[in-house]
């Protein structure tokens, strides 16, 4: 690799695996090889002639590009998706920001060309909703569409029958060993031809954790059956999982291998328990919880009983009927069939969608209840196996989870939502909640090529904080002010969090008002100078009087915990930072959130120095287009001996404590900085 300067290079050839290119408006992410290594690559299209490039039938793969080579992630929020662990799980070395690409076509064939292949000619043949259906469930490729069309089964814990996982592979393997049966062939050459045809598989559905898993258990067993070797079940799945550390040794760094490896382990015990079906899809759902929680913090209450429901309809009707259709794109079939699924697929997530209701959020247990709470499944299936009683085993569980949802530390964290602002406080026992302000992103005019899918930053950021912290309800959602950066995740957050109360300040929100009108459920409260927030934490609106929603309109909070002393700004500016401070000439604080992200326009050296902060918590986006925070800003809190604490280089920032040892603690989610 040339390399011109740190983590630059210049016209590297990279190899493309063409089934990985994804398109999304002027956004191309795909994935490729330079010198054996594998790399996530990004690249921003410039035109629509070349965003049609990488939307052909036989797509480039190779290119020479030039770009900045960049390294993973670790979480930049409290329990949040760990950038570094998944993409090493999966092999990537490291992610390139691409500046130029030039592309072009090798004259050499892959499994990976094929399986792009495949990808067009279902997109070609079938509708949107349909083709996204057959991708999934045959050859485990989900597009962008494929988690709007599927968000229902995500809420009613239906997700997993929809990834390919051990009953695809058994039908497809188990299927093709019974044709081979009937062609009259021995078992041992049924056992090399299902070898080879269980890695083509692999590779022709994207070779994901699950799949391999399936795929090697199933040849395991096949091997023990026709080399009569006597291996018991749990033996087996034990040397599936020593051979996937073997090859894959990251792979308990990746959630969906975890649960895959998980899952498998739980319906071996359950099979081998004399319950009925219904009983032990129940009892499933029970003991996948404590996984469950560390994963995603909540539970799918309903989840086994919609499974129940729905498993003998995919087993002989969705997945047959998704294989019919994929065949269906080389070979004439009935053209009913594939409006019959898809009007199914549409009536399905109707019928769920009126079924569903919230999952419970029960929050994210530590690793060490974590292990606990699996020992305790263990042992729970152990004694059922023998007709034993296990109260006190769900007693000792049902003890652990109510400590992981109401625990005794409260928090007040300074969330990484970008280039905006959140803020968090929790107080100990779920006693009362505080959002202030969403997070949200700032919008630009484009062409319509350009635009993107819509995404909720929220669901990747403020949301996934939420549930890993038990909290399914907002007491008091305060927004300081109008602008997008602040309350653009607004509606989206009141749609999937229960809000009590929403505070606005006096006159701002008639630039809201069509948009609230609908809202069910919320008081709106409209506030002032002079008025407090709260009932346990008494939440003081230092400013303004009236407001137009403009950033020296933003609503300024002062409240105190745990003997410390905070104050949160919006983005304020320096004139209004005047005023505040002739209201209160006595006020100082420990924590100030700084202004407008550190912009030149707030914090100024007067307010500084009469307030004589401790920390100066600044909530910036990542290498972001503003240049925030300033040189001058940063300059003048070193000045007066501020400890500066910054999102854009530490990810969340937050002050924790306990309320039975009372002792305080500033965190950061990255120690290190690059």
């Amino acid at each position: 690799m040339q390399l011109t300067e740190e983590g630059k290079i210049t016209n590297q050839t990279v190899a493309i695996q063409t089934d990985s290119v994804t398109v999304d408006g002027n956004f191309l992410k795909l994935t490729g090889k330079i010198k054996r290594k594998k790399y996530l690559i990004y690249y921003s299209l410039k035109s629509l002639a070349e965003k049609q490039v990488w939307q052909r039938k036989k797509l480039p793969n190779a290119a020479v590009i030039s770009g900045e080579v960049v390294n993973f992630t670790n979480a930049r929020n409290l329990n949040g998706f760990d950038e570094k662990k998944y993409y090493q799980s999966l092999g990537f070395s490291q992610k390139i920001q691409v500046a130029s690409l030039k592309p072009f076509r090798q004259k050499k064939a892959s499994l990976a060309d094929l399986r792009q292949q495949l990808i067009w000619k279902i997109d070609r043949r079938y509708s949107k909703r349909l083709s996204s259906y057959v991708k999934a469930i045959v050859i485990g490729y989900k597009d962008a569409q494929f988690s709007e069309y599927t968000a229902v089964y995500k809420t009613t814990g239906l997700l997993h029958l929809f990834t390919l996982s051990g009953l695809h592979i058994q039908f497809y393997l188990g299927g093709l060993h019974l044709l081979l049966k009937r062609l009259g062939l021995t078992r041992k050459v049924r056992l090399i031809l299902l070898s080879v045809l269980g890695i083509l598989l692999i590779c022709l559905t994207g070779a994901s954790f699950s799949t391999i898993r399936a795929v090697v258990s199933f040849l395991i067993a096949f091997i023990c059956v026709t080399y009569e070797i006597a291996l018991a079940k749990l033996d087996q799945w034990s040397l599936m999982l020593f051979l996937m550390i073997i090859g894959f040794p990251l792979i308990f760094w990746s959630v969906g291998a975890q649960l895959s490896l998980y899952f498998a382990l739980l319906l071996l015990y359950i099979s081998d328990l004399r319950f009925k079906k219904w009983q032990q899809m129940g009892l499933f759902s029970l003991l996948s919880l404590p996984l469950l929680l560390f994963s995603f913090s909540e539970w799918p209450i309903l989840g086994g009983f919609f499974t129940l429901l729905l498993f003998p309809l995919f087993e002989w009707l969705i997945l047959p009927g998704c294989l019919l259709l994929f065949l269906g794109c080389f070979l004439p079939i009935p053209q009913f069939l594939s409006s019959f699924l898809n009007n199914f697929f549409q009536l399905i997530e109707n019928g769920l969608g009126q079924l569903a209701f919230s999952n419970l959020v029960i929050g994210r247990p530590t690793f060490i209840v974590l292990l606990t709470l699996i020992t305790l499944v263990l042992l729970s299936l152990d004694r059922l196996k023998y007709r034993k009683n296990c109260y006190w085993l769900l007693g000792s569980a049902i003890l652990l989870i109510a400590v992981t949802s109401f625990s005794a530390n409260g928090i007040v964290a300074f969330i990484d939502v970008g280039q905006g602002d959140s803020i968090l406080v929790k107080l100990p026992f779920k006693q009362e909640t505080f959002l202030i302000d969403t997070g949200g992103r700032l919008t630009f005019k484009q062409k319509k090529w350009q635009v993107r899918q819509s995404k909720q930053l929220s669901d990747y950021q403020l949301l996934p904080l939420l549930k890993s912290l038990g909290i399914s309800r907002i007491d008091h959602l305060l927004i300081t002010h109008n602008d997008a950066d602040h309350m653009g995740e607004l509606l989206h957050v009141l749609k999937k969090v229960k809000v009590k109360t929403l505070y606005l300040a006096e006159g701002s929100q008639m630039e809201l008002k069509k948009e609230l009108l609908p809202l069910k459920g919320t008081n709106i409260q409209l506030v002032k100078r002079g008025d407090t927030i709260g009932k346990r934490l008494k939440m003081r609106i230092l400013s303004p009087e009236q407001s137009s929603g403009e950033n020296n309109d933003s609503v300024v909070a002062y409240f105190r915990l745990n003997q410390q002393r905070f104050l949160l700004t919006g983005d304020l500016e320096v004139s209004g930072e005047e005023n505040l401070l002739k209201n209160y000439p006595q006020l100082k604080i420990d924590f100030l959130k700084i202004g407008h992200h550190g912009s030149n326009t707030s914090t100024s050296e007067a307010l500084v120095k009469k307030l004589q902060p401790k920390y100066g918590i600044i909530s910036a986006g990542e290498n972001n287009r503003y240049g925030h925070p300033t040189k001058e800003t940063l300059a003048k809190l070193k000045k007066y001996r501020v400890k500066i604490f910054r999102t854009d280089q530490q990810g969340m920032i937050y002050y924790e404590w306990s309320a039975i040892t009372k002792r305080g603690k500033t965190k950061v989610l990255i120690d290190f900085i690059d």
